[in-house]
């Protein structure tokens, strides 16, 4: 809790600099090995029976250019993207893959070739092609069932928002790869026009005017330079990348039956408001902002906007508003603000830094009954007024959908976002909704955001159990949401007592914040991975994420007894990464490893990441681990995961092998380890799928991704200085992570 005694000054983290070792790894290919010769017969014979009868229904199915789409589903022991079917599903067969879809494949089928193909499948075939054959389950033309996913066209009509000319939806055209088939398809889809859809009418090119009028012309410009008619843009992007998505009106039910018939569309949502929590109620208290307000970081708040008199003059900025003020949740907005300012002062029972930060309003959130802006709108709107503050690196998104996440497909909402953040370089701290409800809500999917779920507290003001008012995960596509979790039952500006993750992303904002200030080379997953790895669950939890930040010792800073280094790496898919450490000798007891470490790692997997995919919505994943000498090698003192040898589906689900997040810790201190030598290493490696989607031919072209890590390790003994002996062993390959190492807080200033 804030306090008024002077706080200890502490060790900052350490920037690690010294440049890794790589070692090339030679792929594995396939081979007689992987063919699954007790089920080969059968499925030549299932697989080509099933082409031959695409064959003659091909022409009753919807098909473009003379191609159509078809669905290839693998066996569950064929999911690991070894067994990726690209040599049976090639041009010279008149197929092509499209996308990772479910538990398998997307396909573009020439229908004139099918009947050969099938032909192929029962009779030929090289070593390759048996492997795919025998891992295949089955083929069948991609559907309106497949486009509905289980609903109805009765319930998702019912799902969707009523505006002026129809029900509005979000689509995504079928990704063909063939200029002829896309062509034919845009071709269609442009006469979908004529009574079937029509576009949705954005808000933005009224706001552009009232952001003149206030004289802030970089917004204004960028509101300018996007185009009015979102379908036409859809239809240029298309043509471009054969991949795109856009949000329509539909006038009624037999429309949408049409729409979804057309073949043009392969997934269909519908689009839903945008909303808060309810607000508490209570009376406005008078309280002073502190004095250093001028020199405090800014988070921008995107929410219900901000009117509350008393912390006016903590705004740094104020975005012309996306939501007409007598529609917009500003009192939400005044609460989100005043936890963001000095949420600290507001809780003084709870344990809670005092980080002051400044804000930048941008009302973009309705009341609920009120209309808010569509998912697009509120993308466009985010991304001109992003760019037009690039001082503001940390946003508050204290806001959801009305609808839980899926369980394979990340909404359009946490996709966008993500390319927002990963285009602005940005973070994003997001709110993971609250009940009723059974899971997260949207855009709680965002991979590139803070996600936050809520936590009560203890009577000593420490974090306590898990909020019952704040939902769970974890998202979809091995997704760890939320990410950290917070104080959720609070008082803020109002006076009263309210409760929601609402508030608890509000706390963590500022601590985000200052620690994007702080350090020296910053970076949106660095400060993510400080949070997560310096809080208190220590392993992944679907409510409380990895626990809650540590809230007495800063992100930038060391606890006691503890060394912490943070560095950033360029890795490459085919090799592995090592790093080497000397051990410091607090660690090291009668030969043998005694303490504790901890170890967080964070992989921006763009530009490997495919909305299309479901499942292997990310194409890249990241292994990490601190190993110890041992005989004449090294084993894994924390960290990594035997993948290899768990079933990939195993794999996904219960050790989130995609996931970009890896978090592990290790206590070490009873018994310890024998080591054979004087260094530790860092071990790390990318691996990569589905490069046919991006365009690569093989892991070789794929660029180097970046990953941030941290690394904390502790001895037995909290008297030995482990943190200046492995700052003296490094020497000149580490230095303070932070601009200012000096500084204290005192009371309730910095």
């Amino acid at each position: 809790m804030a306090s008024d005694s002077r706080r200890p000054l502490l060790n900052p983290v350490l920037r690690f600099t010294k440049e890794p070792r790589p070692e090339a790894i030679t792929g594995r290919g396939k081979s007689a090995a992987g063919i699954k010769t007790e089920r080969l017969t059968t499925q030549r014979a299932r697989l080509s029976e099933a082409i031959a009868d695409m064959a003659e229904q091909g022409a009753r199915h919807p098909h473009f250019g003379g191609r159509a789409v078809a669905y290839a589903a693998m066996f569950e022991d064929s999911l690991a993207p070894t067994w990726t079917p690209s040599d049976l599903f090639q041009p010279s067969h008149g197929a092509r893959l499209i996308a990772p879809h479910a538990q398998g494949y997307l396909v573009e089928l020439e229908l004139a070739a099918l009947p050969r193909f099938s032909a192929f499948i029962r009779n030929f075939g090289t070593v390759r092609d048996e492997v795919d054959i025998s891992r295949v389950e089955m083929v069948r033309f991609y559907d309106q069932s497949d486009v509905l996913q289980d609903r109805s066209i009765d319930s998702l009509w019912e799902q969707a928002v009523e505006q002026e000319g129809g029900r509005a939806f979000f689509l995504w055209l079928t990704p063909f790869r063939t200029g002829d088939a896309a062509e034919q398809l845009l071709l269609q889809f442009a006469g979908l026009r004529d009574g079937i859809i029509a576009p949705t009418r954005p808000q933005l090119p009224d706001l552009a005017t009232a952001a003149d009028a206030v004289g802030d012309r970089a917004v204004a410009h960028a509101l300018r330079a996007i185009p009015t008619d979102r379908v036409g843009r859809a239809l240029r992007e298309y043509r471009q990348r054969r991949r795109a998505r856009t949000s329509v009106l539909v006038p009624s039910r037999e429309a949408l039956a049409r729409l979804v018939a057309s073949g043009t569309v392969v997934r269909l949502d519908p689009v839903m408001p945008i909303v808060t929590t309810q607000p508490g109620e209570g009376r406005e208290p008078d309280r002073p902002l502190p004095a250093n307000l001028a020199n405090a970081p800014i988070v921008g708040v995107v929410d219900g906007g901000l009117d509350a008199s008393s912390y006016l003059p903590a705004e740094a900025w104020r975005a012309p508003p996306l939501v007409a003020s007598a529609a917009a949740e500003v009192m939400h907005g005044n609460r989100v603000t005043s936890l963001i300012v000095q949420g600290y002062d507001w809780n003084n029972n709870l344990t809670l830094p005092a980080l002051t930060c400044r804000v930048g309003t941008a009302a973009a959130i309705a009341k609920r009954g009120h209309r808010g802006p569509t998912e697009e709108d509120l993308i466009d709107y985010l991304d001109a007024v992003i760019g037009a503050h690039p001082e503001t690196k940390v946003w508050n998104l204290s806001f959801n959908q009305d609808l839980p996440c899926s369980d394979g497909e990340v909404s359009y909402l946490g996709h966008a976002l993500a390319e927002l953040a990963r285009r602005h370089d940005v973070l994003l701290v997001n709110s993971i909704g609250n009940a009723p409800a059974g899971r997260l809500k949207r855009p709680a999917d965002c991979e590139a955001a803070l996600t936050v779920g809520g936590r009560l507290h203890t009577e000593t003001g420490k974090p306590g159990d898990k909020c019952p008012v704040s939902l769970a995960g974890p998202g979809p596509c091995s997704m760890l949401k939320p990410d950290v979790s917070h104080f959720s039952h609070v008082r803020a500006l109002g006076g009263a007592v309210i409760s929601g993750s609402s508030f608890a992303t509000a706390l963590t904002s500022p601590l985000a914040a200052h620690t994007m200030e702080r350090l020296r080379h910053p970076n949106p997953d660095l400060v993510r991975a400080l949070l997560i790895h310096g809080a208190d669950g220590g392993v992944y939890d679907p409510a409380l994420g990895f626990g809650t930040p540590d809230l007495v010792t800063l992100p930038w800073e060391c606890q006691p007894g503890t060394v912490t280094l943070q560095w950033e790496a360029e890795l490459r898919d085919r090799a592995s990464y090592y790093w080497e450490l000397p051990i410091p000798p607090a660690l090291l007891h009668n030969g043998r490893l005694r303490g504790q470490g901890r170890l967080t790692a964070i992989l921006n997997p763009h530009p490997m990441v495919d909305e299309f995919a479901g499942p292997n919505y990310f194409s890249a994943r990241i292994n990490t681990a601190v190993q110890y000498p041992r005989g004449d090698g090294f084993t894994n003192l924390l960290g990594s995961m035997d993948t290899d040898r768990i079933r990939e589906q195993v794999a996904r689900t219960d050790h989130y092998k995609w996931c970009t997040v890896r978090h592990h810790h290790k206590d070490f201190s009873a018994r310890g380890h024998q080591v054979d030598g004087d260094t530790l290493r860092i071990y790390a490696r990318v691996y990569t799928r589905d490069h046919y989607v991006y365009g690569y031919a093989s892991a070789d072209e794929v660029p180097a991704l970046n990953a941030v890590f941290v690394l904390s390790l502790s001895g037995i003994d909290d008297g030995a200085d482990i943190y200046n002996q492995l700052r003296d062993q490094l020497g000149v390959f580490v230095e303070p992570s932070v601009i200012h190492s000096d500084i204290e807080i005192e009371g309730g200033d910095l």
